[in-house]
């Protein structure tokens, strides 16, 4: 394994960051809200997705698709999770956008919302219909997961019914150790954060042995290739089971009185020194941030372009940051802008917005009730820009060698 710091990133000259999905596992709108009975509580966010002017309260699962421009000079278009609703949210931005191929999909963990839609890539591979095949990402535990949940994914020995199936070449990644995506020059690394608990006193299924536990097609550290047969077994020999850590459960309230547990963890990613993608979390080590802040050890002046945060509702959730938590995490990184993700429900689009600008220093006058609960949980601090991210939200981030990257977005920047 080489040093994340022999590792050189090339001056950014060109990111577009396109949120497919801003919503939690669930997605927006709630069928329970859009079905309330009558003595029910309305829900403002959930019934506004019935009319245009709510559409930005429409949120699928969290997932993000990036085009960046590698050392031939070729863009490449990678995906970040490819959750339940993946196929939909292609569906709608990739002819908007003129998305089509996709040369690498990064996985952040082995929940549904961010892998169960791996199997609608086959609109991408079947009989080649765009491409012969998709360079998949994962860390060694999501791949396990995927393996269990998914095994005609992982070898083509699985396959039922007609047998098609997508076709994929896994690459392993490993904790803090940057990824050349296909050989690209693109380098984005990735680093574990927490994102919640494991609800059992067991080690989880991902460090344990199944049947036909294996090691992935491609090994960590030897280029991937295909099976020249297709009917082949993509599947190496087993491997023993990797070992589960047990660390410390940190919450919303720093860890205080939290017993020893399993955490959950998940990967973020710097990408291109030049984006934080840290779309589900609950709390960071010291260790990642030490990542976060590697670049700014060469260059004291190096800020982030842009920082997109989980947030998923007001109060912190075990697995997810509250407002409070998201704005603390959003001042430390520094980034020119930070876009919230994750959301649920409970506060709307238009309010997360007036909450942004406060965070930035402007006077919300007359806030509504929601408004002012996360206004008083925000902790005092510098200003900084924020906003939340929404589905079809593009993000351009433009600049070249040593100097200061603009950016600018189709929402918030009324010129572009």
């Amino acid at each position: 394994m080489s040093d994340s710091s022999s590792h050189v990133v090339r001056p950014t000259s060109g990111i577009e960051f396109i949120f497919l999905g801003t919503g939690t596992s669930g997605s927006l709108p709630n069928v329970s809200c859009l079905t309330a009975l009558e003595n029910d509580v309305p829900c403002k966010t959930c019934l506004s997705t019935l009319k245009p002017e709510g559409k930005k309260n429409i949120r699928r699962n969290t997932s993000a698709v990036m085009r960046i421009e590698g050392k031939d000079g070729k863009k490449r278009t990678i995906v970040i999770d490819v959750g339940k609703n993946f196929q939909a949210a292609a569906v709608e931005w990739f002819p908007k956008y003129g998305l089509r191929r996709i040369d690498a999909v990064l996985i952040t963990h082995a929940h549904a919302d961010a892998m169960n839609g791996l199997d609608d890539l086959r609109g991408w591979t079947l009989r080649g219909a765009i491409q012969k095949f998709i360079d998949v990402y994962a860390s060694r535990a999501t791949f396990a997961e995927v393996e269990r949940a998914f095994p005609y994914m992982v070898s083509r020995e699985f396959a039922s019914g007609g047998g098609d199936i997508p076709e994929f070449k896994w690459h392993i990644f490993e904790n803090k150790e940057p990824i050349d995506v296909a050989d690209s020059g693109i380098i984005i690394t990735p680093f574990e954060v927490q994102h919640g608990r494991l609800w059992a006193t067991s080690a989880p299924p991902a460090f344990s042995p199944t049947p036909a536990t294996t090691t992935p097609s491609t090994p960590t550290q030897t280029p991937s290739t295909l099976k020249s047969d297709p009917s082949a077994s993509l599947l190496a020999p087993p491997v023993a089971a990797i070992p589960s850590p047990r660390r410390p459960l940190a919450s919303a309230n720093h860890g205080q009185g939290v017993p020893e547990l399993y955490p959950y963890l998940c990967h973020a990613f710097r990408i291109q020194d030049s984006i934080i993608y840290l779309s589900d979390a609950s709390w960071i080590s010291e260790e990642s941030w030490a990542v976060l802040n590697q670049p700014s050890i060469g260059n004291p002046l190096h800020q982030y372009a842009v920082a997109i945060v989980d947030c998923l509702r007001p109060m912190a959730h075990i697995s997810h940051y509250g407002i409070r938590e998201a704005v603390n995490v959003a001042r430390r990184i520094n980034a020119r802008r930070t876009y919230l993700t994750g959301f649920g429900h409970e506060v709307s689009h238009e309010e997360y917005v007036r909450i942004g600008e406060y965070v930035g220093g402007k006077v919300i006058d007359k806030p509504t009730m929601k408004e002012k609960y996360c206004i008083d949980l925000v902790d005092e601090g510098r200003n900084i820009w924020l906003r939340p991210s929404h589905d079809g939200l593009r993000v351009q981030v433009s600049g070249e060698g040593e100097g200061e990257l603009e950016v600018k977005d189709n929402s918030y920047d009324d010129e572009w």
